[in-house]
């Protein structure tokens, strides 16, 4: 997972373009935050920078003013085991037959091995194990025998088995590419001359910019001199639409920010709902609700005002220390579980608490706020989730890469609800958190709660 953010000045005449993207890719940073990069276009000329870190440590006022261009992309990224941090650093830059090429990637290629061997067959030579560096092979080949780099783009995309959201700059402008699926997010906005391409809105509300749409799955956006136009890739001769989307249901239950709008359906509200259904489906007798800081606190409110159960502070969050459900391995999430939470001894000891979290994965950050609690004299601790039980491993980019580290895929509710430590232990229904994210304009992929992998699964 990684966070994305594309900027073009149709003017020209903007000297801040690589500033805007890099407000940009800061507001992205919870979608990765192991390395960033920005790569700016001055009438042709590439000037990238990236680095290792958090995206106000790789870059100053020095550096962003060096990167002087009218178009600009950046990246917000997070590594795997797969791909070394200093490998999956982006934007992805080379120069082809064709010209300068950049791209940056949210994305989850199943089929990489197989069109890295193919093209390694056919002479590519390939500098990292990265699933960028496939899809740029795949395209700079694609756009010597087409005409057009949205035709570049067809072809690439008819090889390509996944979830991604893509971001290429060009010498003349930027594309933006949406699976045909939509199970990544990727967001169209306008500030004066300047278009822009986001993994979520929360980056345009930052920069001042005006949303105007969520890109269609399967749509190619080109962004350049001419202005806004749009290419789509078809299935069976059909053209994909926003309706037939699914659009990754964790977005809404964890991953993006609370202020970001996503296909239609506020993120915010869709947490404070299904803690409404939650308090509904798995009551509690407790004395208060808390949530486990921070994507847990929408739903606890929500569980607070449908059980009329008050709602409170128990815990405080370190705000220096990153997301522990998307570390590289167990042992920085385990590490980071113990820097990143303080009990509010007061507002909790000899009390009854529910504490609401979004989703428990593996279990660890949870076993250990429930023993925070105990250990500050908490008189029980009732668990309540606001997602069902993830019971299948994500294929398409969500950090949770095998079966046998979902305690879900082994153990009845009663035994987690023992492991972790808790009094009481209840799931929300996929078909109320279906349900909550109301006003949405697509399907969701859920296939970490029910095995329906939409778009295939690795070879």
């Amino acid at each position: 997972m990684s966070g994305i953010f594309g900027c073009y000045d149709i003017s020209h005449k903007s000297t801040d373009v690589a500033k805007t993207v890099y407000y940009g890719i800061f507001s992205l940073q919870h979608r990765g935050q192991e390395s960033a990069g920005i790569t700016v276009n001055n009438s042709g000329t590439f000037m990238s920078h990236k680095a290792l870190g958090l995206v106000a440590d790789v870059f100053d006022d020095l550096t962003l003013s060096a990167l002087e261009g009218h178009s600009a992309i950046g990246t917000a990224k997070l590594a795997s085991e797969l791909e070394p941090a200093i490998d999956s650093m982006q934007p992805f830059a080379i120069k082809s037959r064709t010209g300068h090429i950049a791209l940056s990637t949210n994305c989850k290629i199943l089929n990489a091995n197989t069109l890295r061997n193919k093209l390694i067959d056919k002479g590519a030579i390939f500098q990292t194990n990265t699933e960028a560096e496939v899809v740029m092979s795949l395209f700079c080949r694609n756009q010597v025998k087409t005409e057009t780099v949205e035709d570049a783009i067809l072809e690439t995309m008819k090889s390509l088995k996944g979830a991604y959201a893509l971001c290429f700059m060009t010498n003349d402008r930027i594309v933006g590419v949406r699976d045909p699926l939509g199970l990544r997010p990727l967001i169209l906005a306008k500030k004066d001359d300047m278009y822009m391409l986001s993994s979520e809105s929360c980056a345009f509300d930052a920069i001042g910019a005006e949303i105007i749409r969520d890109i269609d799955p399967g749509e190619i956006i080109t962004i350049s001199d001419n202005g806004v136009s749009s290419t789509y890739y078809t299935v069976k001769g059909n053209k994909c639409t926003l309706e037939d989307g699914r659009v990754c249901i964790f977005e809404y239950v964890y991953y993006a920010r609370p202020d970001s709008v996503i296909d239609g359906s506020s993120v915010y509200d869709s947490r404070v709902n299904v803690g409404k259904f939650l308090a509904k489906e798995q009551p509690c007798d407790c004395d208060l609700v808390i949530g486990a800081p921070d994507s847990g606190n929408p739903a606890a409110v929500g569980f607070s005002q449908g059980s009329g159960i008050p709602y409170g502070a128990g815990l405080l969050k370190n705000r220096y220390v990153g997301r522990t459900f998307i570390e590289g391995t167990q042992g920085q999430r385990e590490l980071a579980v113990r820097m990143k939470f303080a009990v509010l001894k007061s507002a909790i000891k000899g009390k009854r608490i529910c504490i609401v979290d979004d989703s428990l994965v593996r279990g660890t950050t949870t076993k250990h706020i429930i023993r925070f609690l105990r250990d500050a004299g908490a008189k029980e601790v009732h668990l309540r989730i606001a997602s069902p039980k993830v019971m299948y491993p994500c294929y398409y980019g969500v950090s949770t890469s095998t079966a046998s580290e979902l305690p879900a895929t082994k153990m009845t509710t009663e035994e987690i609800c023992e492991m972790i430590g808790a009094d009481s232990l209840g799931y929300i229904s996929l078909e109320s958190l279906r349900a909550s994210t109301e006003g949405i304009r697509c399907g969701q992929c859920a296939a970490c709660f029910d095995g329906n992998f939409v778009a295939g699964t690795p070879e």
